[in-house]
């Protein structure tokens, strides 16, 4: 992800790439300076924003649901957009280990995304009284006390935003899981469309996912960090902007992956042929 491929680069160009002649020094240090200037660029948010306007049309970037702007006591305007069957779907984003202060939580608390995304759907469910899943595995487990994502979720919303949660889905360690683990226990519950909550950037692929198990998906994205009005800060790197910039850059490479996988038989199965072939 960016900024750091252009660091290895750089790093090969300096270590590797020896030139003796005169001209190729010349092209060396250019190209160094390039992977420099790329690894400040990338690391910007003006850059990171320009990446969204250029991936729109690939990725379809998905606005984000007003809650506030729905008005839940009007039965035909909340009807519209709560179905019945419906069921709220948070993602987990991420788990935060070595939490000193929570030692009741194992040491354990979400994730700055995963947070975000508690937020959304304690507000959501409080508008629309409907049923919680969370879903979130153990993907980077390092010790056996290490709490599945799910069950950390779970405890936050029930204990800090005062909401209760249905069903936990603790086994999936990918997006894809998420969707394919969380299925049957949607499905048991005659659920039958999801109101699917995780960041704007992720929202692509974890729709698609969803809407491949055959449920209707109602996205409920957020952390939108678009602005038309770029200050000169925007253009210095920042944790904002390279985190941005590496979350579009996975998104549109796992898009790629996913359609390759998951959805284009032929070459699903040649990926399949090759798995095997390795394994054997």
């Amino acid at each position: 992800m960016p900024p750091g491929i252009f660091v290895i680069l750089g790093l090969v160009m300096v270590l590797w790439f020896k030139p003796v002649r005169t001209q190729l020094i010349f092209a060396k240090n250019c190209a160094l300076v390039c992977c420099l200037a790329m690894v400040w660029v990338s690391s910007t948010s003006a850059f990171s924003y320009l990446l969204l306007d250029l991936t729109q049309s690939l990725m379809g970037w998905p606005k984000p649901l007003l809650i506030d702007a729905i008005d839940w006591s009007s039965v035909k305007q909340a009807n519209r957009v709560v179905k019945k069957n419906s069921a709220i779907v948070i993602l987990g984003g991420g788990v935060r280990r070595g939490a000193q202060e929570l030692p009741q939580y194992q040491y354990q608390d979400v994730a700055h995304e995963s947070m975000e995304r508690l937020r959304m759907g304690a507000r959501l469910a409080k508008r629309t009284q409907l049923p919680i899943l969370v879903s979130g595995g153990s993907p980077d487990r390092a010790t056996k006390e290490d709490l599945p994502e799910a069950q950390v979720m779970a405890t936050v919303l029930e204990k800090e935003l005062g909401v209760l949660v249905r069903w936990q889905e603790d086994q999936s360690n990918t997006t894809q899981e998420n969707a394919t683990l969380s299925a049957p226990i949607l499905r048991k519950n005659n659920i039958q469309t999801v109101f699917l909550v995780t960041n704007g950037w992720h929202m692509p692929r974890a729709q698609k996912a969803f809407t491949k198990e055959g449920f209707a998906v109602i996205p409920v994205p957020l952390g939108f960090e678009r602005t038309n009005h770029l200050t000169p800060l925007d253009y210095f790197p920042s944790k904002a902007g390279f985190g941005l910039t590496r979350h579009i850059w996975h998104e549109v490479l796992g898009i790629w992956w996913y359609r390759l996988r998951y959805e284009d038989n032929a070459l699903k199965r040649i990926y399949e042929e090759q798995l095997i072939r390795f394994a054997f």
